[in-house]
């Protein structure tokens, strides 16, 4: 007798099963188990998963579902009980079966709304796709356990009997002893039901976690599901029983209600499920669509004709024949390996999508990852980027000797990328076409903090624990780390250790971390991938399970990896917000100057103007470079070809960072470090880069050229290295020193590269992605320097429901001498439109201004022209569309500012206006007009003619007005507009004082996020928003939003600082505040220490003479009198020291640092002065 679990929820039972399939298939194992099914809850998520991880540990995988059964139409949305159902597939016909009811549950079959509802099948269903199934009658939630427990034993009968009826030898009643009483109840009457009937009965455990010891984390897991606390009594909770179960442990179960003989036959009966299981047969089996090819030719030979003629008319050539050796030579090879790999299809179908692209106008990426690294890619137009004259190795994207399937990704303009998707769904079908899934795991900090949520710990503890844990490369350290010996954060191991309780708590620091350990990497929501799409040649609902994303589309249940490891076609249609942006530049530029066309593939990239711009560090809206650390880097760098652009995006990456190969390159490039060469060899594989590896197929050209490799070879030896694979390395190891020995390498040597090549693999990058996107980089600079009106308008339109961003950009602007102005209702579109040397403000950004009332506001505009007033446009266009709140809208954000300057009038007049406009409407569509407009439709007279025309008047001049009323004060003007664009336009509370800001504080709120922790900072800002907090202990604290003219930011002001400052902090302030970076996650807000009102911020001016400089005596004696007016207290010295250093021609301000702030201007002008330096106080708002 054996025991194998054949009722098992993993963590795909999203927040209901604590199991990882790899531990859970080791305690399989551990158990004596030889198969392990997996039956999650409506979902099929983690069957190939289950496939891969079986095959690896040599144990018999069973593919499952726990469905849910109703009775009647399923596509009716009607209250009635949705029965559990457990469903196993017992073969590859099975599987297609169980895929294909599993994907009709939830594309027409999902009962109930929100957490409520479930996917769906029927018995009518059933009936259709039982072959190669085996089904259980399933746990309490079953159809035949709740006719029993209902005491209709009558229909539990009728219903096994139907099943038997279906499926004879491959239904089986199920038993389970989770320890109540429904179970004994049911479980007697399932077998007197089955003896009945004669159906064999089957024993299982309903298993949501692995071990025993796991109860805990399993019941926190549902609280985090239910967001409730654990200690809280009415919520979901399970018996604790509820994990994989030894066949010992399965044997002492049911004692008490049932005989020895049944619970015997019953718990090896699993044994005979998993027996009469065959093997599958579902992965690695190319899925790749039919292609439509031309009569006259195959897929093989119309894939070549394609590419030739495409590579003809890219290098602009009458015939192939004109081809230099070296591309032809190229072209001959990739087509010949393609072919051979059997890939013609695929790279015709990619082709297809992208021509279908560009002859839509839908702007696609130059490339993307390895495949700009093929001529043939780039001679269909699958790519832009010519990868022999950049270098670019064919066998990083396709090698010979490792085959698998090509990846080619591709950037599309993100506004269109939808269409590209429909339109290979028409084309091959949509049930051929599908989204791709991805499950969002709880990470170290975030399972930490929900813990310590059900746990009911403070947020501030869970908070300070959580930022204990370092993230690198975006990932957090996991907490078995953070715990071990090997921690980055003795603190956090000692609070673990210590066996202490938490404060305001009776949990213990190892209790709740020893909990979140369980959980975490637990799948907890899923979503749909931000690029991946499936093409298949068969209908998808038969090879993997579909669902609907929560947007209503079509996604498989299997993620990336999975998808690819059943043979589907993996596409990457990725939405490039900057490809966007770049096309719109191009529009506007070709708009404003009829004579320009911008041919953005061919743009020269030894421009000299581009260049400029990159040095001089005007990086704002660049691709990929606008980070503070990248902007620092590329003006130390001044690059002067794309190669230098490529160079430091595949630089700027943790590895090279942290390797300070940065400013070695910077050095190397201006000539400050030598560059030398270990062999002449290598001089011309990586002189580009100043002779640092870089890039992957540095490493690979140098073992063709130095170890005699091919360039396959190569590229193995390439990911043995980046892999770390110790085994395949050391044997590369000989290869590489034996082939260098051919070229007279000294074997000492040839390992020292070695050496430095499995060093430098680590951080060495794909080349072609990164020359790919260094060309769009170089593209955005290039528009930017050239026409950067036009530019920075695109710009804005891209990011404009950001408004983090857009304020940013319209600093930029002002900082690049372009003003931005407010929409205008006679001149504003839907987009930002680019002036003479101006950017007007786009509707589309304006709020409760939906993209109807903009419609109507250019159609009337345009057809009739400018509006004359308020009236006027209210008289003509459908009020319906532009309602009363979009024109509250564009009258407080200052729209109208060309017709009536005075927006309080305005807003007075509307409400009269509005009901004039309406019945004028009115009149008009039940074909009456009023007294007035029948007059003036009379034919007049000659005489009368002459006198009234020259006093007649449009219709809108007779609509009513309210009585004169002042404007709004600049104050509440100000305060309106930004309310209803998100910042301020017109003008800005803190822009008299942008001066002093510059001088004064370090930093703009913008720059915020990379400045480091626990430094303590200054900034100019004004309080948008102010939230009081009173903490558990009473004391009072706020949460603030801050900005400036550069962005804005949160921040906290704890109780102790509040104490000292709490008078100042209120809605609207404008203070200087000093305080300390902090991250939490990824957001970042600053920890105020200090503020002071800039009405009463005073500064005190030193004059200085540059001599100062060398004047050692005289630093000292100043530095002297500073720190004795700084006094002991910190917090009391808030008046900041300015020195005014004198030339002939000009003079520099130079804030003294933190801690030369003094106490009191005036007694620090008087010591100043007592000690011969020239000094003067003056108030912050004076300068």
């Amino acid at each position: 007798m054996a025991f194998v679990g054949l009722h098992i929820h993993s963590d795909y039972s999203l927040l209901d099963g604590a199991s990882h399939i790899d531990p859970l298939v080791d305690r399989a194992l551990e158990l004596g188990m030889n198969a392990i099914a997996l039956t999650d809850h409506g979902v099929m998520y983690g069957a190939i998963e289950l496939l891969k991880v079986c095959k690896k540990k040599g144990i018999k995988p069973i593919i499952g579902n726990e469905m849910y059964v109703i009775n009647g139409d399923i596509t009716k949305q009607e209250k009635r009980p949705k029965y559990h159902q457990l469903v196993l597939a017992k073969n590859d016909v099975g599987y297609k079966n169980l895929v294909k009811l599993t994907t009709i549950s939830h594309l027409e079959g999902v009962q109930g709304k929100g957490i409520f509802s479930r996917p769906c099948i029927n018995k009518a269903l059933l009936e259709q796709y039982h072959e190669g199934l085996i089904i259980t009658s399933a746990c309490l939630g079953g159809e035949i356990p709740q006719a029993i427990l209902k005491s209709r034993l009558d229909v539990a009968r009728k219903v096994a009997q139907w099943y038997k009826d279906l499926l004879g030898d491959d239904f089986y009643l199920e038993i389970q002893d989770h320890g109540s009483p429904e179970d004994r109840i049911v479980n007697v009457e399932l077998v007197k039901i089955a003896a009945e009937l004669n159906i064999k009965v089957v024993a299982t455990n309903d298993s949501h976690f692995i071990s025993c010891v796991d109860v805990e984390a399993h019941d926190a897991l549902l609280c985090i599901q239910t967001g409730k606390l654990i200690t809280e009594d009415k919520r979901l909770r399970y018996s604790g029983t509820e994990y994989l179960k030894s066949e010992t442990e399965m044997c002492r179960l049911f004692r008490d209600h049932l005989c020895e003989e049944v619970i015997a036959d019953a718990v090896a009966r699993t044994q005979e499920v998993a027996d009469k299981v065959e093997t599958y047969n579902i992965l690695g089996n190319p899925q790749i669509p039919n292609f439509p090819i031309p009569e006259g030719y195959t897929k093989e030979t119309y894939m070549a004709k394609v590419a030739r003629d495409g590579l003809v008319d890219r290098m602009r050539l009458e015939s192939y024949d004109e081809l230099t050796d070296e591309y032809r030579d190229r072209m001959e090879y990739e087509i010949e390996m393609m072919h051979q790999m059997g890939f013609a299809t695929y790279f015709l179908v990619v082709w297809d999508y992208i021509k279908f692209a560009r002859d839509n106008n839908i702007s696609v990426g130059p490339g993307r990852g390895s495949a700009a690294g093929s001529l043939v890619a780039y001679a269909m137009g699958i790519t832009n980027i010519d990868p022999v004259h950049h270098g670019l190795l064919f066998e990083r994207f396709l090698n010979p000797e490792r085959k698998s399937m090509p990846d080619v990704d591709t950037d599309f303009c993100i506004d269109r990328r939808g269409d590209v998707i429909d339109y290979v769904t028409e084309k091959y079908g949509t049930d051929h076409v599908a989204q791709i899934i991805t499950f969002n795991r709880m990470t170290s900090k975030a399972v930490l903090k929900d813990v310590a949520r059900v746990l009911d710990i403070p947020y501030n503890e869970s908070d300070k624990l959580a930022k204990l844990i370092p993230v690198s490369r975006g990932k957090p350290a996991k907490l078995k780390v953070m715990i071990s010996d090997e921690t980055p954060s003795t603190e956090f191991k000692e609070k673990y250790d210590s066996g202490e309780l938490i404060p305001g708590t009776a949990v213990t620091f190892q209790r709740w971390i020893d909990t979140a350990i369980t959980i975490e990497g637990t799948n907890k929501t899923f979503g749909m991938h931000a690029a991946g799409v499936v093409i298949s040649e068969q209908p998808l609902d038969t090879i993997v399970p579909l669902q609907r994303n929560n947007d209503g589309s079509v996604i498989t249940q299997y993620y990336m990896e999975d998808v690819e490891a059943i043979g589907l076609l993996k596409m990457d249609f990725l939405g490039l917000r900057n490809l966007t942006m770049i096309q719109k530049a191009v529009d506007h530029i070709e708009t404003r100057h009829q004579d320009i066309k911008i041919d953005l593939d061919n743009l020269p990239l030894d421009d000299p103007a581009t260049y400029e711009l990159l040095a001089g560090g005007e990086l704002a809206g660049i691709f990929q470079l606008e980070s503070s650390g990248m902007r620092q880097i590329v003006k130390e760098l001044k690059p002067s070809g794309l190669e230098d652009i490529s160079s430091v995006l595949a630089l700027y990456r943790p590895g090279p960072l942290d390797a300070k190969l940065i400013p070695k390159f910077i050095d190397r490039k201006h000539g400050r470090e030598k560059i030398e060469y270990a062999h002449d060899i290598l001089k011309p594989i990586l002189e580009e880069t100043y002779g640092i590896m870089v890039y992957q197929e540095q490493i690979m050209k140098i073992a063709q050229e130095l170890a005699g490799y091919s360039l396959g070879k190569a590229d193995l030896l390439r990911r043995a290295m980046g892999k770390k694979k110790i085994d395949e390395m050391e044997k590369h190891r000989e290869d590489f020193i034996a082939g260098a020995g051919v070229n007279n390498f000294p074997r000492k040597s040839a390992n020292d590269l070695f050496e430095q090549m499995v060093k430098f693999a680590e951080y060495c990058f794909n080349k072609s992605h990164s020359t790919a996107y260094g060309f769009v980089t170089f593209q955005t600079a290039y528009l930017k320097a050239h026409y950067p009106v036009e530019y920075m308008a695109a710009l804005l339109t891209a990011i404009s429901g950001d408004q983090d961003k857009v304020q940013m950009y319209i600093a930029s602007c002002l900082s690049m001498g372009i003003q931005v102005l407010p929409p205008d209702v006679n001149r504003s579109g839907v987009d930002f439109t680019p002036l003479d040397n101006q950017i007007l403000f786009g509707l589309s950004a304006v709020r409760n201004l939906g993209l109807g009332a903009i419609e109507a506001i250019e159609k009337s505009r345009n057809e009739s022209g400018p509006f004359k007033s308020l009236a006027d446009l209210c008289d003509r266009v459908d009020l319906r569309a532009v309602n009363k709140r979009a024109l509250e809208a564009l009258i407080l954000s200052g729209a109208f500012e060309s017709i009536e300057p005075n927006r309080q009038q305005l807003m007075h007049d509307l409400e009269l206006v509005v009901d004039w406009a309406q019945a004028r409407a009115k009149d008009r569509e039940v074909g009456q007009g009023s007294i007035f407009d029948m007059l003036s439709a009379a034919t007049p007279t000659a005489s009368q003619s002459a006198s009234q025309s020259a006093n007649s008047l449009p219709a809108f001049e007779s609509a009513p007005k309210a009585p004169p009323v002042a404007d709004y004060d600049p104050q509440e003007r100000l305060k309106l507009e930004k309310e209803l664009l998100g910042f301020y336009i017109s003008d800005h509370p803190l822009k008299n004082v942008q001066r002093s800001a510059k001088i004064l504080a370090p930093i703009s709120l913008a720059e915020l996020g990379d400045q480091p922790e626990k430094v303590t900072l200054s900034a100019i800002v004004m309080l948008s928003t102010v939230k009081p907090v009173t903490t558990k202990k009473g004391d009072s604290m706020a949460v603030l939003q801050m900005e400036d003219l550069t962005g804005h930011c949160e921040s906290v002001v704890f109780p102790k600082a509040y104490a000292r400052i709490g008078q100042y902090i209120k809605p609207d302030a404008r203070l200087m505040v000093w305080g300390k970076v902090d991250r939490r996650d990824d957001r970042v807000q600053m920890i105020i220490d200090d503020a002071e009102p800039l009405e009463t911020v005073r500064m005190v001016m030193l004059d200085l003479d540059p001599s100062i400089a060398g004047d050692i005596e005289q630093q000292y004696r100043l530095r002297n009198v500073l720190k004795v007016l700084q006094g002991e207290d910190k917090f009391a010295a808030k008046t900041p020291v300015i020195a005014m250093i004198r030339t002939r021609d000009h003079q520099q301000a130079v804030r003294l640092g933190s801690q030369f702030r003094v106490q009191n201007a005036e007694a620090a002008v008087a010591a100043l002065q007592a000690a011969a330096f020239r000094a003067r106080a003056t108030p912050l708002l004076s300068v």
